[in-house]
């Protein structure tokens, strides 16, 4: 269910709390607590930007929700404004069920990409590599493992060591698996960490880049 008082959504600029009509900045403080804890992944160290709806807040309170989002979820207010009524559509929902388009980018398609199928297990200390195009994995990536692609990287099993697509620079790569508590996550420049000794949800998880340095992990649904 949507939440009626704040939403957090992924904009070409980064990240965005909308702040929607409400009555009191206790209720404000408690839907953003809501809200964050939905994403299931940690924000630390990410900027947003707060946008304000009709009531807006006041001086103070705008102050007391800065601090709370800096100490309480280590998140940096990178502006303020006041949004009109033709607000554009975001570009994802944190979290989401996701679709990729076909060509997210036409000048590396995946049809022309070529691609290499590794056809086991990738075991602790082991690592796989394939700068010129995507890795098929038919298996696991066990803790303590690495696997890099220049583009996407795709496990039809567990992965729970490091992932690096994209190591060519090729930020629309994408890293998806059946079961997805890895150690640490990578497409070009970006680097997710997710919590330690984090559990799989049981079905299929895409993770992309979504806003400015910032690598969201969604439900996966197909390309």
């Amino acid at each position: 269910m949507a939440n009626p008082i704040v939403a957090l959504r992924a904009y070409k600029d980064g990240l965005h709390l909308i702040i929607k009509p409400h009555l009191s900045i206790a209720e404000v403080e408690a839907a953003i607590q809501q809200e964050i804890s939905r994403v299931n992944r940690s924000l630390a160290g990410t900027s947003v930007r707060i946008v304000l709806k009709c009531p807006a807040l006041e001086d103070e309170e705008v102050s007391l929700l800065k601090s709370q989002l800096q100490e309480t979820y280590d998140l940096t207010v990178r502006g303020i404004e006041i949004a009109d009524a033709s607000v554009s559509a975001p570009i994802a929902a944190a979290p989401t069920m996701h679709t990729i388009s076909p060509a997210t980018d036409s000048r590396d398609s995946r049809d022309s990409e070529p691609s290499r199928i590794i056809a086991h297990t990738i075991r602790s200390g082991q690592t796989e590599e394939f700068p010129q195009g995507s890795l098929i994995i038919y298996g696991d990536v066990n803790s303590g493992s690495e696997v890099r692609a220049g583009g996407d990287i795709v496990v039809l099993g567990t992965l729970r060591g490091s992932a690096y697509a994209g190591m060519n620079g090729r930020l629309s790569a994408v890293i998806i698996a059946m079961d997805l508590a890895p150690l640490q996550l990578q497409i070009g420049n970006y680097v997710n960490r997710p919590p330690v000794n984090q559990k799989p949800r049981g079905y299929p998880e895409i993770a992309r880049i979504g806003a400015e340095d910032v690598i969201i992990v969604e439900k996966f649904v197909k390309f």
